[in-house]
């Protein structure tokens, strides 16, 4: 119930303060209701925000303890249905809600890079392999997204989203698929920036050629 309150609060002033372009929304839709994790790079505190809000959905997300300190703001936490998590351990209980939500059909959010990050693009070495397993080991398929720049005010910004992911579920008990599963989505994350640079390339270059015409 909280969830809904807080994005009939939110919806309006965040859609205006914080333009968000969704790019590939069909490929969300191809889901048709099956339960997923989103797999998004992470620069802003208004991530997990904004995807909530422009999707008009409720996601499972991993929240660092340290948030916590905070009642007031535990208590939204809570409300909000995210799922604390130690970083600095191999936090079992967390790992066990995340498992646990998943079976219920709920969706999960989570940041491969586990906290925010300067760059857009994913940089080797960054990323975790809790994204891989969790989709592994539950057949659940990825939703590979992407925002283009920063959230910032008052500035339009680009989330790209990509074709659901599907884990290859005969492969579970093999250990070196985890690693090469957390890979591929990782370089499917990437692939949204690097197709949609060469697109925005293609049409400056197009439009710059259709003003030569034009002057010839």
């Amino acid at each position: 119930m909280l969830f809904y309150i807080a994005i009939a609060i939110l919806i309006i002033p965040c859609t205006l303060f914080f333009p968000i372009k969704k790019i590939g929304k069909q490929n969300y839709k191809s889901l048709k209701g099956q339960n997923y994790i989103i797999a998004c790079n992470h620069m802003s505190n208004m991530d997990p925000i904004m995807i909530d809000i422009i999707f008009n959905k409720k996601h499972r997300i991993l929240a660092k303890k340290e948030l916590y300190k905070n009642k007031f703001l535990s208590k939204c936490m809570d409300g909000l249905g995210a799922i604390r998590v130690d970083r600095g351990s191999a936090d079992t209980f967390a790992i066990k809600k995340v498992f646990s939500a998943i079976n219920k059909k709920q969706n999960i959010m989570i940041f491969p890079q586990g906290t925010r990050a300067k760059t857009v693009k994913i940089e080797d070495g960054t990323a975790k392999e809790g994204v891989a397993m969790f989709s592994i080991r539950t057949g659940t398929p990825v939703i590979p997204m992407m925002f283009d720049r920063k959230i910032k005010i008052f500035r339009r910004t680009k989330l790209y989203i990509g074709k659901p992911i599907y884990p290859d579920v005969t492969r579970k008990k093999d250990k070196d698929y985890l690693e090469e599963f957390s890979n591929l989505i990782i370089e499917k994350m990437n692939a949204l920036i690097e197709e949609n640079s060469v697109k925005k390339e293609k049409i400056k270059v197009s439009k710059k050629a259709i003003k030569q015409q034009e002057m010839a």
